[in-house]
């Protein structure tokens, strides 16, 4: 009786393993295919470069979770009650938002990205770590090379339209912001390489990674880098004098110079960005603690605003994506934050991950995020004094949440489907995963709301998916009859709502006026256009 059970139980875990190791593809190449796609054309350039992303990283999460069912053994007490805290302190926000669809958007994102953590995890504590960053890697090569390629010359209706070089991003800062946090990985496989010539495609593609970050002129990426390499090589020496890391001093030496090297090269080689500076980079280094002038000045003027907003709703906030719709309750009409000519007068978000969360959900759910870092870090950090790879992990996940935090202290990083996604993957699959009696053991009860998951997850895909094919109907924008058809698509889409509202005859642009209103309704452009059709 014990042999037909004995295999039954080796088919179980056969599927399982079959189970895990696709789910494992699906992330990597999700994270990748994320990075690559965008809209030829759109409405907003913006949009046709994000729209697309949140909705694979929305899919490929919400796949891998159906197969694996991840529950939450292989995450600390102090990372489950972490998220737990950010996901409730969200969810309430998002119920008293004025605008839940934006609140659906962007905590849709939180969730979606707890889910790939807590995915990661169990895939790592299932021996999937090395395939996992490996295919980060991949993919943060694959991002710089389309930037690096818009900045040497070659174009693409993909690419950014403006703030190059953005490549696929959409957004030179955005390129520059994945690059940082990815860039200690890149390191990690370069040391760990089990032979010498396998090292030679990491060692080149962290070359360029800092290269492309010196491109970009993105001050926050170059803090970053600075950060987060120095945290790695302050927790190599750690561990390396605790016995438990023996490293190469020769591929160390390669490193650097390739660190070296790729900066310069990208500085040296003509390009096509055409900086306003003679000096742009001498400017940009200069310049990165000037609070007085620029863009630091604004960065200044919108926190001490944003603070003021998070003041008068310490609780929950405003709203997960509602800040642009509510910071004109305290900023005056010269904040250089507004552009007032646009139709869309503000950025969706402010200057920093940690603005937003505090003036969007509130207190409670900024506590749940300072939490969830300080727990990760904790569990990283006790991997140091492992012996070999162990250590070697926990310093290079100490180092990407560096550089997560410096990141978003100056910009929106979290914020986005690219980074998040690959802070997940990165942080699950480096800061340790549980035993095979943990994973074994059975779930607490908070744990059983994880049943749901899946569902809230395919849902949330199905949701993205539908605003991401109405920007696809939408086309550029210019036919009237494409944008109408969107607009049925995606009813809830301000940009396609006020197109129509300000470009269709009355009779027919009343509707759309009055549903831009509803969705913005404090935003110059929808006043005008409810306004012109005698909307109240």
């Amino acid at each position: 009786m014990t042999e037909p059970l004995a295999a039954s139980d080796l088919d179980r875990e056969a599927v399982a393993r079959w189970q895990e190791r696709t789910a494992a593809h699906l992330l990597g190449a999700g994270v990748l295919a994320a990075v690559l796609i965008a809209l030829p054309s759109a409405p907003t350039d913006l949009d046709r470069h994000q729209l697309p992303k949140e909705t694979v990283v929305h899919l490929v999460t919400w796949l891998g979770v159906a197969l694996v069912r991840p529950g939450m053994q292989a995450c600390s007490k102090a990372t489950r009650s972490a998220l737990l805290l950010l996901l409730s302190a969200t969810l309430a926000a998002a119920l008293f938002a004025g605008n839940r669809w934006l609140a659906l958007r962007s905590g849709g994102l939180t969730l979606t990205g707890s889910a790939a953590l807590l995915l990661t995890h169990h895939l790592a504590a299932r021996g999937y770590t090395p395939l996992l960053l490996r295919w980060l890697g991949v993919a943060a090569t694959a991002g710089t090379a389309t930037g690096l390629a818009q900045a040497y010359g070659f174009d693409s209706r993909f690419f950014a339209a403006s703030r190059v070089p953005g490549g696929t991003f959409g957004n030179r800062n955005f390129l520059a912001h994945f690059a940082a946090i990815t860039l200690p990985v890149l390191v990690l496989v370069t040391l760990t390489a089990r032979r010498w010539c396998s090292t030679l495609v990491p060692l080149m593609a962290s070359a360029a990674l800092a290269g492309a970050v010196v491109l970009t002129r993105s001050r926050a990426a170059w803090l970053a880098v600075v950060a987060g390499l120095g945290i790695l090589l302050l927790a190599m020496l750690y561990a390396r004098r605790r016995g438990a890391m023996p490293i190469q001093r020769p591929r160390l030496a390669m490193l650097a110079i390739a660190l070296v090297l790729g900066p310069l090269l990208a500085l040296t080689l003509p390009n096509r960005l055409h900086w306003r500076s003679d000096s742009p980079y001498a400017e940009t280094l200069g310049g990165i603690a000037n609070a007085q002038e620029g863009s630091g000045r604004g960065r200044v003027l919108q926190y001490r605003h944003t603070l003021a907003l998070a003041r008068d709703n310490p609780v929950l906030g405003v709203g997960p994506g509602n800040w642009a719709l509510r910071y004109g309750d305290v900023a005056p009409p010269n904040d250089p934050s507004w552009v007032w000519g646009d139709d869309i007068p503000l950025n969706p978000w402010p200057s920093s991950d940690w603005m937003a969360l505090v003036a969007e959900r509130g207190t409670l759910a900024l506590a749940g995020a300072l939490l969830l870092g300080f727990s990760l870090a904790w569990r990283a950090a006790r991997r140091l004094p492992s012996a070999g790879e162990s250590a070697m992990h926990g310093a290079t996940a100490l180092a990407v949440l560096t550089a997560v935090a410096v990141v978003g202290t100056f910009d929106a990083s979290l914020l986005l489907p690219v980074p998040l996604l690959g802070v997940a993957i990165a942080v699950g699959a480096l800061s340790g995963g549980a035993s095979a009696a943990e994973l074994a053991a059975p779930e607490a009860a908070p744990a059983r709301v994880l049943r749901f998951l899946p569902l809230l997850l395919g849902l949330l895909a199905l949701r993205s998916s539908q605003q991401t094919l109405a920007y696809v109907v939408a086309g550029s924008g210019r036919e009237l009859g494409r944008l109408a058809w969107a607009a049925r698509l995606d009813p809830t889409s301000y940009p396609l709502r006020l197109d129509l509202a300000q470009r269709l005859p009355c009779a027919r642009a009343r509707r759309h006026a009055e549903a831009a209103l509803r969705l913005a309704p404090d935003w110059p452009a929808s006043r005008l256009a409810a306004r012109r059709c005698g909307v109240r």
